[in-house]
């Protein structure tokens, strides 16, 4: 299981990345509140349109299985949800956005624009029918019916928001201490994510708590960390590490996987974050 050492002061202190996200549950329910608030203040900013019985269908290959077909109807239904709300905009993002997810392929969605370029989220999706037969060339096919509910953002990216991240290479030695400098263009908050066998939210930690950077002023995170490669032998590790910079002190409360990840970005609309995607390979000594 992969670690992080933080180093302060004179004390040395190991967390496993399961851990790094337990805290008390009265810390929770306070996060949770906060997110509430500050989400509610996105309502003029966003629509949200119910939407039922939205059908699709989809075939597979000789190769994929029957809930990986019925996966591609679902995800072609979203989008068809997305084009009855009014999002006809980068749909093709969408396409790239809804096959990231279910294969998790986190690299392939961070190193894209998809997450800025898209202009709404599917949520509450309730399966209404589902049927599975066959076509006659003897490949699957699934046809779905789904409820839905799309949330529209009224805005789009605010390319005045923005950071400058300095002080992140491509790859690092065992052992190394890794920290990188921030300098935003407009006061805002940070939050960020490592991924790679595990995740971890890597700022804000018990040991460094979220802050309203100033525009302009140049701040070095983390506290000295040291990175590790994971058990097992391994030689070389790729790590990708996300920011996501945020105008209001909207906190993370949920698992330290990146479709929980994703979903909370979506939740925010693009003129209140900006998202930034650096990878970056750990070797052995």
């Amino acid at each position: 299981m992969r670690q992080i050492v933080l180093r302060t002061g004179n004390c040395c202190i190991i967390k496993k990345s399961m851990d790094v996200m337990k805290t008390k549950t009265l810390l929770i329910i306070v996060l949770a509140i906060l997110t509430i608030t500050a989400q509610g203040q996105f309502k003029n900013k966003t629509k949200e349109i119910k939407l039922t019985n939205i059908s699709a269908t989809a075939t597979g290959s000789a190769t994929q299985t029957p809930a990986q077909v019925k996966q591609m109807a679902i995800d072609k239904a979203k989008i068809e949800a997305l084009k009855q709300a009014g999002i006809e905009e980068n749909i093709n993002s969408y396409s790239d956005y809804f096959r990231s997810e279910n294969e998790n392929k986190m690299s392939e969605l961070f190193v894209s624009d998809i997450l800025s370029d898209i202009r709404g989220s599917v949520k509450d999706v309730a399966e209404v029918s589902s049927q599975m037969s066959f076509t006659n060339e003897g490949n699957i096919k699934v046809d779905v019916t789904i409820n839905c509910t799309v949330v529209k953002y009224d805005v789009t990216r605010d390319l005045t928001f923005d950071i400058k991240v300095d002080g992140i290479n491509m790859m690092y030695k065992e052992g190394d201490l890794f920290t990188f400098k921030i300098t935003p263009y407009g006061d805002g908050y940070l939050r960020v994510f490592m991924f790679a066998t595990e995740a971890f939210v890597l700022f804000p930690n018990s040991y460094e708590k979220s802050f309203q950077m100033k525009a302009n002023e140049t701040y070095e995170f983390p506290q000295k960390v040291t990175l590790t490669l994971d058990a097992g032998g391994k030689k070389r590790e790729t790590n990708r590490l996300v920011m996501v910079y945020l105008k209001q002190d909207i906190p993370y409360t949920g698992e330290t996987d990146y479709k929980q990840i994703t979903d909370w970005i979506m939740t925010i609309p693009p003129d209140e974050r900006v998202i930034k995607s650096f990878g970056m390979d750990v070797v052995k000594q």
